[in-house]
């Protein structure tokens, strides 16, 4: 049994490396769109292959919630006709994803080696330099396909990174220089994640401690304002200077106010699968864009429906009422969880609000929680929980 144990801890080990590389930094250069598809369907069959042994089919629940709840959107789309059926489940299948990701490794429990930690610390940090040679030798969009690839590659190699680390103050200072090389990509919602983790690392690991008081509170408020100074120019180009042009309503705006009409209308299970938002909406293009009369605009159109998934919260009004809950529900149970550790593990702590707060900024320009980056990250949150799953370490 120890040596099936070391065996499977191997085998996630050579896994998540996988995923790193070719599910994250060399996904768009390689341009293989089946990567995150496979690694999801990896995790399905070897955690079920975990749970068969361990007898206890009772860990099995979350998924088995999770399956349930996209079930019953599927039975919904598919009574509304949302869409056509092959939308319907095709939408289902990239929705369900980052969900599957996260309860899959939270399931399987993984544990690294010190010499694969090792190894995966030293690979992060070539990436790093990977990244910025990159930049310098001219070719970000050849390799990337957009800035915003190169700061999330970025990203997801400092919280890599960290997961590994044992959270020393050059460990941290190594963290904050590979994040720091997404500052090449120049996006404004970067700006604000990097101000709000590095004010947030320093603080806690100073001993500081998030706690619901008056101080906390004014803390709290003051890195936001931070975080929106940080990208205010972002927030003007997208959303206030389009949504004022009188003339020709910018997309993400048209999308953002649909989608509170969406809310009001559809109440309270929303539109359904493939309607909004997402990917599947555009490629089988959805009767909502012209019930709403946004198929005219520019990106929202049959013809080029290319800001049609351009971020994510309009997607939740596939969802409606119930599904916006499910989600912030979600993540408040994470958020929970995290919250235990701020004395016991630091470091986890540290990863477990700053990808909180990473979802929460990326969702506002771009649709990354469902994308292969959003997935490995998931994937990585997934295996930050599981040693204090029963309220202990295991």
């Amino acid at each position: 049994m120890r040596h099936l144990v070391v065996s499977k801890n191997t085998l996630f080990f050579y896994f998540l490396i996988f995923g790193y590389l070719f599910g994250v930094i060399f996904y768009d250069y390689l341009e293989f769109d089946f990567t995150d598809e496979l690694m999801a369907a990896f995790l399905v069959l070897f955690a079920g292959v975990t749970v068969w042994e361990r007898k206890n089919m009772k860990e099995l629940r979350p998924l088995l919630c999770v399956g349930g709840v996209f079930l019953f959107y599927v039975v919904y789309s598919l009574l509304i006709k949302s869409n056509l059926p092959q939308a319907i489940l095709k939408d289902m299948v990239i929705q369900i994803k980052p969900f599957i990701g996260f309860f899959c490794a939270w399931l399987i429990m993984p544990q690294l080696t010190t010499k694969q930690r090792r190894f995966t610390c030293i690979l992060c940090i070539i990436i790093a330099c990977l990244i910025v040679v990159i930049y310098l030798t001219g070719n970000l969009w050849t390799f990337f396909g957009h800035p915003s690839r190169l700061a999330t590659s970025a990203i997801v190699s400092a919280l890599l990174f960290l997961y590994c680390s044992s959270f020393t103050w050059t460990e941290i200072l190594i963290f904050i220089l590979i994040l720091t090389t997404g500052m090449l990509s120049t996006r404004s919602k970067f700006y604000g994640f990097w101000g709000v983790a590095l004010i947030l690392i320093v603080f806690i690991k100073l001993g500081g401690e998030i706690k619901l008081n008056v101080k906390t509170i004014i803390a709290i408020l003051l890195v936001l304002v931070v975080a929106l100074l940080l990208t205010w120019q972002k927030i003007v180009i997208y959303y206030i200077d389009g949504a004022m042009n009188s003339r020709e309503m910018w997309s993400r705006p048209a999308m953002m106010v649909t989608a509170l009409l969406i809310f009001l209308d559809y109440f309270p299970f929303g539109s359904g699968l493939a309607s909004f938002g997402t990917y599947v909406s555009g490629e089988y293009y959805s009767k909502t864009y012209a019930e709403y009369n946004i198929d005219q605009l520019y990106g929202l159109s049959k013809e080029y429906p290319a800001f049609i998934a351009d971020a994510f919260y309009p997607e939740l009004a596939q969802f409606g009422i119930v599904g916006l809950v499910l989600y912030f529900s979600f993540w408040f149970w994470i958020v929970k969880k995290g919250m235990s550790l701020q004395k016991t593990n630091p470091r986890d702590f540290f990863l477990i609000i700053s990808i909180f707060i990473f979802f929460l900024i990326e969702g506002v320009a771009d649709a990354t929680f469902t994308h292969n980056r959003g997935l490995f990250i998931l994937i990585l949150l997934g295996m930050i929980l599981p040693p204090y799953k029963y309220g202990k370490k295991l």
